[in-house]
């Protein structure tokens, strides 16, 4: 896959470079990873529609944090691979889902940006409140961020994580990536 086609996206080989960049640079950004992505995915298979919803937001997120100092927490873990992209494994992209290459999901042996590892399992809270507890234990300024979909927050396990989360001291951001769907389409009061 020519680099050619994305030029902006070829200068990032972390978060860092991309931290330098203007809204401008980071809108051209997140258009060159949208193509990215589909033309890695078109070769390999995987999973498509998540990780396309996912593509400003993980810019934001890797723009405004200062990842890997600060945890992202992605509870959806088949929506990263613009995650992957941008924490330096571009290149190994053609290898996603193979024998040997690239993991799916967020994989703690495979990047130190891969704070959690996670399928989907409504873990991202519990897990991200645990990394805040720790750092402010520790003296540390770190801040830990959990990523959830709609579809995860209707398990048991999210809602006890933010009632802890709601009386603890934590530096804790929880981002909701409410998109209406999850893996069919969203029923029953909370959706509601």
């Amino acid at each position: 896959m020519s680099t050619n086609s994305y030029p902006l996206l070829q200068t990032v080989e972390s978060p860092a470079d991309m931290r330098r960049f203007s809204r401008a640079q980071l809108k051209t950004l997140a258009a060159e990873l949208r193509s990215y992505v589909l033309d890695s995915v078109s070769r390999t298979g995987g999973h498509l529609s998540s990780n396309l919803g996912t593509v400003e937001l993980t810019v934001a997120l890797h723009a405004v944090f200062n990842t890997p100092y600060d945890r992202l927490v992605w509870d959806v873990g088949h929506q990263t691979y613009p995650h992957k992209i941008l924490t330096g494994r571009r290149d190994r992209m053609p290898s996603l889902r193979q024998l040997g290459g690239l993991s799916g999901f967020p994989l703690r042996s495979e990047s130190e940006y891969d704070t959690f590892g996670t399928a989907h399992s409504s873990t991202s809270i519990s897990a991200a409140l645990g990394m805040a507890l720790a750092a402010k234990r520790k003296g540390e300024k770190r801040r830990a961020v959990a990523i959830i979909g709609d579809g995860a927050m209707t398990a048991g396990m999210a809602f006890e994580a933010l009632n802890n989360a709601g009386v603890s001291d934590a530096n804790l951001l929880v981002i909701l990536n409410d998109n209406d769907m999850s893996i069919s389409p969203p029923v029953g009061a909370l959706n509601r």
